[in-house]
């Protein structure tokens, strides 16, 4: 009998399977997880640009474009910190996009599949080293 560990949106982490809205992977499976932030590297030189605009050419934009560049350099560095994707590699996949959303979400998820790893690993030891 599966126990859930960990659910939330389209997140399922049970004790023998890990499921996302693209696809389902077996724990036993996963060699690696890893959560990365594609879309800060992304936003980084327009949130200069913008800053750089706004300082160098302050006296000649309206007020709404000036409000839009201070929007560009502040929110979307942010957005980009906040939004991340968990990639998942297994023995059927090499590196597959799992799943994409908010940091916390995937971190959360990440920390439960990281115990259900672990406990299965120890398992694993624990019955091999009896032999």
């Amino acid at each position: 009998m599966q126990k859930i560990i960990y659910s939330k949106d389209d997140i399922i982490v049970s004790t023998a399977l890990f499921k996302t809205a693209r696809r389902t992977y077996r724990i036993s499976d996963i060699e690696k997880i890893a959560i990365k932030r594609p879309l800060l590297w992304f936003s980084l030189p327009i949130a200069l640009g913008s800053f750089a605009l706004l300082s160098n050419f302050q006296s000649y934009l309206y007020v709404h474009e000036r409000w839009f560049c201070m929007a560009g350099f502040i929110l979307l560095p942010l957005i980009g910190w906040f939004i991340a994707t968990l990639n998942v590699t297994s023995r059927a996949y090499t590196n597959d996009l799992a799943a994409i959303g908010w940091m916390p979400t995937l971190s959360a998820a990440r920390n439960a599949l990281d115990t259900v790893i672990f406990k299965t690993n120890y398992r694993a030891d624990v019955v091999s080293h009896e032999d």
